[in-house]
Parts: C-alpha cells; sequence; structure tokens
C-alpha cells in the first residue's frame, strides 16, 4: 500500500504460508515501514551501510553453510533447537531500509518454544533475512574445525562477522540521528507561540 510518503506497508515473506501472524509484528513493521519513508530523504548514509552488511552477509553466507554441512548434521544439540531466537531492532532497521522482504512473524515468543523457521533440513527463511543472532553465531566445535583449516580462513570468517557487527551498530546509529535531528527541528515538534 502506498501513501504520501511513498510504500506504508513492508512485503512479508512469504505472503501466505504456514506462519502465524500477530497483529503486534504486522502493525510494529508497518509502523517502522512509515517513520522511515518520512525519512527516507535523509538516511542515504544509513542506506550505504545496510549495502555493506548486506554484501557481506552475501559473502559470509556459503562460507557459513560450507561449515554448517561440515558439523551441524551430526551434532547431538543443534543451536537452532535449544537456543532462543529472535528477530531485533537491528535485524529489521537492515530490512525496511533496503526494503527486503519481512519474515512474517517474530522467530519467538516463547523462550520454550521452538523457532518457527526450523524446518528438517534446517532453516526456511533465505539467509539475507535470518535473525544477526542465526547467522554469526559460530559453535565450539565450528571453532574447532576453523582452527584445524587454519588462521587465514578463521581470521577472514569472524573479521567478516564482526565487520557486519560494526556496521550493524553505525546503522542503527545514522537511522537514530537522522530521525531525532530531524524531529528537533521540525515547526510541529516545537512550542506553540502565544501571540
Amino acid at each position: 500500500m502506498n501513501g504520501p510518503y511513498g510504500k506504508t506497508t513492508p512485503s512479508f515473506w512469504p505472503e501466505k504460508g504456514v506462519f502465524p501472524q500477530t497483529p503486534q509484528w504486522r502493525e510494529s513493521n508497518c509502523a517502522l515501514t512509515r517513520l522511515l519513508a518520512i525519512h527516507r530523504r535523509t538516511l542515504g548514509r544509513a542506506i550505504a551501510v545496510a549495502l555493506e552488511i548486506r554484501r557481506d552477509i552475501d559473502e559470509l553466507t556459503p562460507l557459513m553453510a560450507a561449515l554448517c554441512r561440515r558439523t551441524c548434521r551430526f551434532c547431538p544439540e543443534p543451536c537452532c533447537i535449544g537456543n532462543t531466537v529472535w528477530i531485533d531492532f537491528r535485524d529489521l532497521l537492515f530490512l525496511h531500509l533496503l526494503e527486503e522482504p519481512i519474515p512474517p512473524c517474530q522467530a519467538t515468543s516463547d523462550p520454550d518454544d521452538p523457532c518457527p523457521f526450523l524446518s528438517h533440513h534446517g532453516c526456511r527463511l533465505p539467509p539475507r533475512i535470518r535473525p544477526w543472532m542465526c547467522t554469526q553465531y559460530v559453535c565450539p566445535t565450528q571453532r574447532a574445525v576453523l582452527k584445524k583449516r587454519g588462521r587465514p580462513t578463521a581470521a577472514s570468517l569472524l573479521g567478516k562477522i564482526e565487520r557486519i557487527e560494526k556496521n550493524r551498530v553505525r546503522m542503527e546509529a545514522e537511522v537514530t540521528r537522522r530521525v531525532t535531528r530531524r524531529m528537533r527541528t521540525s515547526p510541529s515538534s516545537s512550542p506553540a507561540t502565544s501571540g
């Protein structure tokens, strides 16, 4: 749906399906879409950082997939089952800035619930829209495999994860700075003058 500031409803992945979507999830994402649409002209730096993050995630994906193929299928306690995961604000900010599809629901609402995106073949979400906490996690077994492979491989993968994490912080700070600056200088946010 389009409004006075452009697109006001994000696209969800998939539009229809087996994932339960709460009204709060949809409303929160629509509100974030509207907020960013209002400020989009001033968010060039944040979008540029988000593009860097996307490039790095695209480069990281095959490295992590190869590592998972070597370790995950043999794991007696898969982290996708045992850990509580969620889609955080920086994940959503990244997706909204680049107008990527939004996951249809939060990864979990209760620490005892399994992730709704986990299937027998791994995560059903495309790599770009997975929670960062899932993408960046390197378990002890994987660290041992990286150590065996040698320093350049481990340093490359862990360095890329660290760079993405720093850029996520930069992206959020840039959005916050731009939105709060505009709110402070907006005529509607200043006190009314009597006269």
